[in-house]
């Protein structure tokens, strides 16, 4: 699997404003990598968020949905992040 290609404008996986630098990618049934972490929303802090961002990443690399490396990033991205409650 390669990293989902991105057109120009197309949707980043964001975090706290900042751009992760990967494709948001989505499963066969069409549901988004940041729709899946959304879904649990609201998160109480920034530590919440990112737990539930680094636990839909590691279900989505153990499915294949995700390569490990952009699986990284992500997490990354978000305790890098910063976010207004």
């Amino acid at each position: 699997m390669t990293a989902p290609a991105r057109l120009p404008g197309e949707a980043v996986h964001p975090a706290g404003g900042l751009d992760s630098g990967i494709g948001d990618p989505s499963r066969s049934g069409g549901t988004a990598l940041i729709d899946a972490v959304r879904a649990g929303a609201p998160f109480r802090s920034k530590g919440d968020t990112a737990r539930a961002r680094r636990g839909r990443v590691a279900a989505w690399v153990a499915e294949a949905a995700l390569e490990r490396p952009d699986g990284a990033v992500v997490p990354r991205t978000a305790r890098e992040a910063s976010y207004v409650a």
